[in-house]
Order: structure tokens, then C-alpha cells, then sequence
């Protein structure tokens, strides 16, 4: 619920001044002074080094075009393209990992693509920019995810913290040489607020929950995060998704939850690691 607060934080903070680099970078900034005490407690040798580099890059990129998107399109459309990700793990395993496809993943690659056919053909012209950064950010995310699974010596909430940090200061120098941000100390605090509340603490309670409840569990109570996301958004900001939203997010979260449903009904593993999305 509280990776689902995203869209809501980035909203605000835009409308208040703060551009969307900024918003990304200084987020990740304070989740990553936020996750440090935990991480402390696991401090050791850092081991395969050019993975974790590896995820720092892709996870900056995530972070920033997710967060331009939203500011860019409704945070409906940002949210479900990016959750576009499984069908492009399912593109990308054979050459990084050599996973080999499943059926239930060909019929999520064709699930999701007909949703984004759905959200594009109908939106287009009026939004472009806003789509296509939440396509990629769909894209950096399914990356994301496969390199993660590759990174497994590294503690997944060690690795979250890297890739806060990385993130942080890159996207923090792009935006002081790119954006004039209208900086209050009621957009810093909630900026700080954003990055604990939304970000890291999120990461920390699925770690700790994933040890009490089953894999699985944990997989699909995830997936509240697209669906409460424009539901807040809504609520608060009065912001109303396209009709074409409703119906091709409806494809891709058919495809996320027909693949994940597929995997356990299969008897395969579910991977137990944090989901380093960006929400």
C-alpha cells in the first residue's frame, strides 16, 4: 500500500515547484538515509561488484522514467505501463540468464502488448511523451529484474540501498543542472517524507513480511500497487483515467496475474527477492 502512494507524492510535488528529477533523486536520496540503520546491521564484503553497478544504472534509469512519466500522463497510465515489466523479463531471461520461455509467459507477452496497443491507439497524440517514458520505464524495470536476480550474494535490502544511493546522486545532479526547482521546507519535508514513508519503509516491511508469509503471498499482494496507485489519484487530486487506461491496464494486469498465477499452479519457484521497483 505505501509503494502505491507514489503517484500521489509525485502530483503533489510537481504542482508544488519540484521537477521530476528532482522528485526522483532526492526521493531516493533520503530512502537511502532511511534504509541505512538496517543495512548497517548487514554490512560486509560487497561481492559482485559490476552487478550491483549494474543495477544502480538500470535502477536510476527506472526511477527517472517512471517519475517524468507521471508528471507527464495521468499516474494510471504511468503505472501500468511500467507493470508492462514481466513481458519484458520474458524477452530479456533467454539472453541474460537463459531461462527458458514458458507458455503462460508468451500468453503474458501477448496480454500486455494488446493492453499497450489499447492505451497508445487511443491516447497518442494528446500524451506521447508521457506514454513512451512509461513504456520505457516498463522496460528498465523488466532489465531490472532479471539483473537482480543475477545479483544473489548481495543482500537484497543491501542491494536496495545501493541503488538508492546511486540513484540519489545522479538524478540529484542532473536535476540542480537542469531544473529550477521551487525549494520550501514544506516540499523538502515532503520529499523526506516521500522517501521514508513510500520508499524505503516499504522495502524494509516486505523483507520482513516475506519471512511470515508464504512466496506467494507476497507476489500477489504486490500487485495491489497498480491498482490502489490511480485509485489515490483519484481520490485526492481528482485526477480520472482514460477509458482506454481502464480497459488496456485491465490486459496488462491480466497478463501480470495470469503469468503469476501460472507459476505457482506450476509448482515453480517464486522468487523470494525484494521487488526493486520503483513505486
Amino acid at each position: 500500500m505505501l509503494w502505491s502512494l507514489n503517484g500521489v507524492f509525485i502530483k503533489s510535488l510537481f504542482s508544488a515547484g519540484v521537477g521530476g528529477w528532482g522528485i526522483a533523486g532526492y526521493r531516493s536520496l533520503f530512502a537511502c538515509l532511511v534504509l541505512t540503520p538496517w543495512v548497517l546491521r548487514r554490512r560486509g564484503p560487497v561481492r559482485e561488484r559490476a552487478g550491483v553497478a549494474a543495477v544502480v544504472i538500470t535502477f536510476t534509469a527506472m526511477c527517472a522514467t517512471f517519475v517524468i512519466a507521471t508528471t507527464r500522463t495521468t499516474a494510471a497510465n504511468a503505472i501500468l505501463l511500467q507493470y508492462t515489466a514481466p513481458a519484458w523479463v520474458f524477452m530479456l531471461s533467454p539472453w541474460i540468464t537463459r531461462e527458458r520461455a514458458s507458455a503462460a509467459q508468451v500468453w503474458s507477452l501477448g496480454f500486455a502488448l494488446a493492453g499497450v496497443a489499447v492505451i497508445f491507439g487511443c491516447q497518442f497524440e494528446s500524451g506521447q511523451g508521457g506514454l513512451i517514458l512509461g513504456l520505457m520505464a516498463g522496460v528498465v524495470f523488466g532489465v531490472q529484474t532479471v539483473l537482480f536476480r543475477r545479483v544473489r550474494r548481495v543482500n537484497p535490502l543491501v542491494l536496495v540501498w545501493f541503488a538508492c544511493g546511486g540513484s540519489g546522486v545522479l538524478l540529484t545532479g542532473v536535476s540542480l543542472l537542469t531544473e529550477t526547482n521551487e525549494w520550501t521546507a514544506a516540499t523538502v519535508g515532503w520529499l523526506a517524507l516521500m522517501g521514508a514513508v513510500q520508499f524505503a519503509l516499504p522495502y524494509v516491511f516486505y523483507s520482513a513480511g516475506l519471512g511470515r508469509v508464504t512466496a506467494q503471498q507476497g507476489v500477489l499482494l504486490v500487485l495491489l500497487e497498480p491498482i490502489l496507485n490511480p485509485l489515490w489519484v483519484w481520490l485526492i487530486a481528482a485526477e480520472v483515467p482514460h477509458p482506454s487506461t481502464l480497459a488496456g491496464g485491465g490486459l496488462i494486469m491480466t497478463s501480470v496475474l495470469y503469468v503469476t498465477l501460472m507459476r505457482l499452479r506450476g509448482g515453480g519457484n517464486v522468487d523470494r527477492s525484494i521487488p526493486n521497483n520503483d513505486n
